[in-house]
């Protein structure tokens, strides 16, 4: 038994990113000993509150309390200190060095001056053994482990630092079921020797097989927190979901939906795409959802080439193609706004003429390689005005722009293509509410005038608000075809969680 009540208990938490509320008056208490799930939408806020408790963001406001005393966490260094551990889907190894090594790599440079290597690895030997795991080899460097025993390298060195505050983020998301149930059995372990544990996860399934309690995140905000007993797979669902969609998309003009244009029939691409199966027609906004980790941006980067494919067949107006790159596809006629405006959207520190022609630079291209100025800007002064970028002097650099007007900019390069399909991969993420609806508009006219529009979006409210079809992936997988009627939160979360 311990003399207080909560390993972990924070109060009123408050944190804003440039003015965008990502925790509004938040709150989450976890026993020692208990197993507790944090759970929400993409984007609802639970990897910000994380890295509040960790140190690795500071709250605007809001109490946090470690084993009932009240604690300020300014850095991941304190937050170590405090006892509190953060295992994330991207470990924190050095890959080339041992597993003896990794464990104790803190210890480096301050406790030895001479390193007895002989010790180093009876120690780690006996981390090891007393939580199961004798069986890994202390010399064997990392990258020689499976990814399930590289977990339990992680949570083996954050034992070693006294951590008994574990925050498992997503563990299972590349583990074999056999590897799954390997963790499970430690997390148990763990829990019966206090470690109170926060587990992030999406699967319901697990859910509801290793966790005490659950808490619910929304849009940032704090839902309810529940015993896992007293729900069911639907409740918790329903507690997750639920929006007024009204006024926020713009209506769209009616249009038929046109000829197939493209087309991906059962492709499969390394790790993340196992056999995903779309078609995109023309004159339609198709949407991928799925979770974070789906696979949805990779499966579209097997499709033009970014990344190898290797199985399946793509379609481009009926024709079997192999796109090469991305410049391929662009080529035939395919451009792609990716996720990561900043580094591969846009060029942040040139005019935005020149971000808007570089595309198209042989139409304004003259003999002997002369560039035709006058036309080169009446042409990108049009495309300013066509999608609405709010600037004087498309001489200015992109990176004076708002997040949603260098947005804009971006796809008006795609545009200046001729290209008629788009595919934009989460295009108003990271942009102010008006300038969302800015983009939905312009998508609107697009798809108005015949352009064929892939849009990946982690955000269901955006699938729901704007895709005639949407196509839901989990682990890799396309495994739901959801047409506009039917198109609500709860059919794609379901999908999304494996319930449908």
């Amino acid at each position: 038994m311990t003399d207080y009540e909560y390993a972990v208990e924070m109060k009123g938490i408050y944190k804003s990113f440039e003015g965008v509320h990502a925790l509004q008056d938040v709150r989450l208490s976890v026993k020692p000993g208990e197993i507790h799930a944090l759970m929400g939408e993409n984007g609802a806020g639970k990897s910000t509150l994380i890295k509040v408790l960790s140190g690795a963001h500071s709250a605007d406001a809001g109490e946090i309390f470690i084993k009932d005393k009240k604690v300020e966490i300014n850095n991941t260094r304190e937050g170590n200190a405090l006892g509190i551990s953060v295992i994330y889907q991207e470990f924190a190894l050095v890959p080339h060095i041992s597993v003896a090594e990794n464990i104790f790599i803190d210890e480096f440079g301050t406790k030895y001056k001479r390193l007895d290597w002989k010790l180093l690895r009876k120690r780690a030997k006996e981390a090891l053994e007393s939580i199961g795991f004798g069986d890994i080899d202390p010399k064997s460097t990392v990258r020689e482990l499976s990814v399930a025993y590289q977990q339990v390298v992680e949570i083996c060195k954050a034992l070693t630092r006294n951590a008994d505050i574990l925050v498992l983020d997503e563990p299972t998301a590349v583990l074999t079921t056999k590897e799954v149930d390997q963790l499970f059995k430690l997390i148990k372990d763990l829990k019966e020797r206090g470690v109170a544990i926060i587990y992030i996860s999406h699967r319901l399934e697990e859910i509801f097989r290793i966790t005490d309690r659950i808490t619910v995140f929304k849009d940032g905000q704090y839902v309810d927190t529940v015993e896992t007993k007293d729900m069911d797979p639907k409740s918790l669902v329903n507690m997750m979901i639920g929006r007024d969609l009204s006024s926020f998309f713009p209506e769209r003009k009616e249009t038929e939906i046109g000829d197939m244009v493209l087309k991906a029939e059962h492709i499969s691409a390394g790790k993340m795409v196992k056999d995903v199966s779309f078609e995109l027609h023309a004159g339609e906004v198709l949407g991928l959802s799925g979770l974070v980790g789906a696979g949805r941006t990779e499966a579209v980067r097997a499709v033009l080439g970014v990344d190898k494919l290797t199985g399946g067949k793509v379609y481009l107006k009926g024709e079997e193609i192999r796109l090469k790159s991305a410049k391929d596809a662009f080529d035939k006629g395919i451009a792609f706004l990716p996720e990561d405006r900043k580094n591969q959207g846009v060029l942040l520190r040139m005019p935005i003429k020149y971000n808007i022609t570089f595309s198209c630079i042989k139409r304004f291209t003259a003999l002997f390689g002369w560039l035709k100025k006058r036309a080169e800007d009446k042409f990108a002064l049009e495309m300013r005005e066509s999608v609405g970028i709010k600037t004087n002097n498309i001489r200015n650099n992109v990176n004076s722009l708002s997040g949603g007007n260098q947005q804009k900019v971006a796809i008006a390069r795609l545009l200046a293509s001729d290209s008629k399909i788009l595919i934009l991969d989460e295009p108003t993420r990271g942009v102010d509410v008006g300038a969302k609806m800015e983009i939905f508009k312009l998508i609107n006219e697009l798809v108005y005038q015949n352009y064929a529009v892939l849009m990946i979006s982690s955000e269901m409210v955006e699938i729901i608000g704007m895709c005639d079809r949407a196509v839901v992936f989990k682990d890799g997988i396309s495994v739901g075809l959801v047409e506009k009627a039917d198109l609500t939160e709860e059919s794609l979360i379901h999908y999304a969680m494996g319930l449908q």
